[in-house]
């Protein structure tokens, strides 16, 4: 059975490589899209670069990590990034502070951020898997954690741990920017924090070397203020949509060919995506695929209820309550045409 999958997996590879082959002859359009970290939050992302998707569009795509949700918001209204997947929340954010961010596309429909602490930590607090996300939640004061940047999706997530469960993120721990996952995973081996906040690879990673482990997931469920908040989405600025509509188009249609061949061939996206860490242990990969894959969109439509899910997880530490018109910050219709041609739907 494994030489079964390896082979088809081998097979969609090669007709993914001679449709990126032909693209290739094609005049292309340069574009940039930033990444906020090294993650495999990026997974859409991921295949749709390796399996020539954005070519196949006629795009000619690269990738530049800036370390933060932020600092991918700033490249986007300064125009040197003409789309990037970007976390949900950033969009609802910076529409409410009259930056002029539009969501075009789903990406990866599962907030991944998983909160891991050092042996040390775990030591020192007593926490164990058993315990509710309450218990845990108040036994980690006092702890220091690592996330990208502040105002980002780790660092919502870390404040609204603590702000859900009636305590102050800025009295009861210490809340440290470290840039991407490996900076994290770093810090965390040095001692210079007891936890962060992150996904994979860099959370299962601890534990294979034996330096923390996960001990929030949502993955699991266990966190009911994200369940159904999805993560990240396709964002242009307003200017770009108007100004490149069908570069966005483009862009729109690379990532649903990227949904739909996920969810056709397995194997071949794993392998694809396989590419992409090709240094990590292959038992922390496979335990990552395993959840991760669950986030790969089945549509490229952002929903009503997916922006008012993210809305409420917000509002937990918002000082006004955020309320965000659908219409002002979600742009469905190249999604809705994607799905319509390429996934039938």
């Amino acid at each position: 059975m494994h030489v079964v999958t390896r082979a088809i997996a081998l097979l969609a590879l090669t007709v993914v490589a001679l449709l990126a082959a032909t693209a290739q002859a094609q005049p292309r359009t340069k574009v940039t899209l930033t990444m906020g970290g090294d993650g495999l939050q990026f997974i859409t992302q991921h295949i749709a670069m390796r399996g020539g998707f954005f070519a196949q569009e006629g795009l000619d795509a690269q990738t530049l990590d800036v370390g933060s949700g932020p600092r991918q918001v700033a490249a986007l209204m300064g125009g040197s990034s003409e789309f990037s997947l970007l976390g949900m929340i950033q969009i609802v954010k910076a529409n409410a502070e009259g930056a002029n961010l539009v969501g075009v596309s789903t990406a990866f429909d599962i907030l991944d951020i998983q909160i891991v602490l050092s042996n040390d930590a775990i030591k020192k607090t007593g926490i164990s898997e058993s315990m509710s996300i309450d218990e845990k939640v108040k036994r980690m004061q006092g702890l220091r954690f690592g996330i990208t940047s502040p105002g980002s999706t780790t660092d919502t997530f870390v404040r609204t741990l603590f702000r859900a469960r009636g305590l102050d993120p800025d009295k009861v721990a210490t809340i440290q920017p470290m840039g991407g996952g490996s900076n994290m995973l770093a810090a965390l081996e040095k001692g210079a924090t007891d936890g962060f906040a992150w996904g994979a690879p860099q959370s299962q990673i601890a534990a294979v070397k034996n330096v923390g482990r996960i001990v929030i997931n949502p993955f699991t469920g266990e966190v009911p203020e994200v369940r159904n908040v999805p993560y990240l989405v396709l964002v242009t600025s307003r200017q770009t949509l108007e100004q490149k509509p069908e570069i966005i188009r483009a862009a729109v249609r690379a990532m649903t060919r990227a949904m739909k061949f996920a969810h056709d061939n397995p194997d071949g996206a794993r392998a694809l995506v396989r590419q992409q860490f090709p240094d990590i242990d292959e038992a922390v990969f496979n335990r990552a695929w395993t959840d991760y894959r669950k986030g790969i969109p089945a549509s490229p439509v952002i929903s009503q209820e997916q922006l008012q899910n993210t809305t409420n997880w917000l509002n937990i530490t918002a000082k006004t309550p955020l309320k965000p018109k659908y219409e002002a910050v979600i742009s469905s219709d190249f999604a809705q045409k994607a799905a319509a041609d390429i996934l039938g739907k």
